[in-house]
């Protein structure tokens, strides 16, 4: 016959006693401050609170898969905080989820630093030197432009907050290179994260081509179409694709000229971008594929001539665009009168206020480009660090694209060298690479930051190829390069 087991009841010691009392106030307490956040709080920060939960949890969960996500919704102007910063204009301006996300992963990516569970396989690039050095010289240039202030201009009209928020671009967009170079360590993610830096452009192009239908696109968004053009564009020019796979290439890259080209040539910046980047791609494939592709567009600019002035030429007179060419002079002044330039979001208040108006090259708030606004507020030596950046990392990824065996990632580092020099044109045109306050920078951040997650995944890609090859090759190779 069984035996029945007696239950027995622990018994209620005071210590017992005491830790059930401890719990229970916590959850008292908890419950308590929840109660007093939702009711004082906004709206904005409830939500926001529960966001961070949830991406606390994916992240604790796969740290990829965040990136992933980032890469695919950044693009969009959504989640504006309250306020931080006034500037000259008296009106405030928040953070949106492409910086307010960023940043919190950026200090979840420290911790992993610091504690040491990112992966080890970290290799150097062209990128790392000279970004290191650039924002070195960003915090000298802020430093400098407080202790020599020119006595000519009203202090009054400094904002402290606009230069943290212009020095914390260039750290954003650094650490997004940083972040998702040395993170990803699965080929899967790898590959999802390589194709949701694709699907914004894409996106947006499909939406612009349908006439805006949908009321959700990216702030510039041309620009975001020439990492997924010229990633198609490898596709046509890939001896070993399918036929089917090279025909829908094809047509992404047809859509893109007629929109860009034809239906908004008046934005020059894109259009001329895009046709660069299209050209250092055929460069890299084959110089005389190149040389024949510039004589033909040169063919057709002389045909279609009229086209082209009208819409060009008498367009951009109308819309006041040959104010670039003074405001290039004045940015040039500038340096030569401020060796260390003005500061970072520092321009309006010297070009609006004093300069400008003395100079007579307009008084705009921004110098509407970036190696103008680099000129005018960080002087020569900004310039030149800010150039070597895209040089030297340019020339890093196209070298090592020739190393790479064919797959994806040689194939994603000629779309992203191709997207490199597309962006490095528009931005002399008029467009940014790092934006700018007083020129929309906190909402254009959503585009402009594309370009930095780019080139920090084909570091990425280079890493873990090289990672296969040592693999294979079973001994050491230049990963350094």
């Amino acid at each position: 016959m069984r035996e029945l087991k007696v239950s027995r009841r622990t018994p209620w010691t005071p210590e017992r006693i005491a830790a059930l009392t401890r719990d229970v106030a916590i959850v008292i307490i908890g419950g308590i401050i929840l109660g007093l956040f939702a009711t004082a709080a906004t709206t904005y920060y409830v939500v926001a609170a529960i966001a961070v939960a949830a991406i606390v949890s994916l992240i604790a969960w796969q740290f990829e898969i965040v990136l992933v996500i980032y890469a695919l919704a950044a693009f969009v102007p959504w989640g504006r905080t309250p306020d931080i910063a006034v500037g000259g204009s008296g009106v405030g301006k928040g953070l949106y989820v492409s910086e307010a996300l960023l940043a919190f992963l950026l200090a979840i990516w420290c911790a992993k630093y610091l504690f040491r569970t990112l992966p080890t396989d970290r290799i150097r690039s062209g990128f790392h030197v000279p970004i290191a050095l650039y924002l070195a010289y960003g915090v000298l240039n802020v430093v400098h432009s407080y202790i020599f202030w020119d006595p000519h201009v009203n202090r009054m009209y400094q904002y402290p907050h606009v230069n943290a928020v212009e020095l914390g671009f260039r750290f954003l967009s650094a650490g997004a290179f940083i972040m998702i170079a040395t993170t990803i360590e699965h080929e899967k993610w790898l590959r999802w994260t390589s194709l949701m830096l694709c699907l914004p452009g894409l996106y947006n192009l499909a939406n612009a081509l349908a006439g805006g239908i949908v009321p959700l696109s990216a702030p510039w968004w041309p620009l975001l179409t020439f990492f997924p053009v010229c990633y198609c564009y490898a596709i046509v020019l890939d001896k070993d694709s399918s036929l089917p796979k090279k025909l829908g290439a094809f047509l992404v890259i047809a859509a893109a000229i007629f929109q860009l080209l034809i239906r908004g040539i008046s934005w020059v910046s894109g259009w001329f971008g895009l046709f660069a980047a299209l050209g250092a791609v055929t460069y890299a494939k084959s110089r005389k594929a190149f040389y024949i592709l510039a004589v033909l567009t040169g063919i057709g600019v002389v045909i279609f001539w009229p086209f082209f002035h009208e819409h060009v030429i008498v367009e951009s007179q109308q819309q006041g665009d040959y104010d670039r060419f003074a405001l290039m002079k004045g940015a040039w002044r500038y340096a030569i009168n401020f060796p260390l330039g003005v500061g970072m979001g520092n321009y309006r208040t010297y070009n609006s206020f004093h300069y400008g108006i003395e100079w007579g090259t307009t008084a705009y708030t921004s110098a509407h480009g970036t190696y103008a606004q680099h000129l005018s507020e960080m002087g020569i030596p900004g310039l030149l660090l800010f150039l070597a950046i895209l040089v030297s990392g340019g020339r890093w990824i196209i070298a090592n694209y020739r190393e790479l065996e064919p797959g994806l990632s040689k194939t994603f580092l000629l779309a992203a060298f191709g997207q490199l020099v597309g962006i490095s044109f528009a931005a002399f045109i008029g467009d940014y690479i790092i934006p700018t306050y007083h020129n929309g920078g906190l909402v254009t951040f959503c585009s402009t930051v594309y370009s930095w997650l780019i080139w920090g995944l084909a570091v990425a890609h280079v890493r873990m190829a090289k990672k296969v090859e040592l693999a294979k090759n079973g001994g050491p190779i230049n990963i350094d390069r």
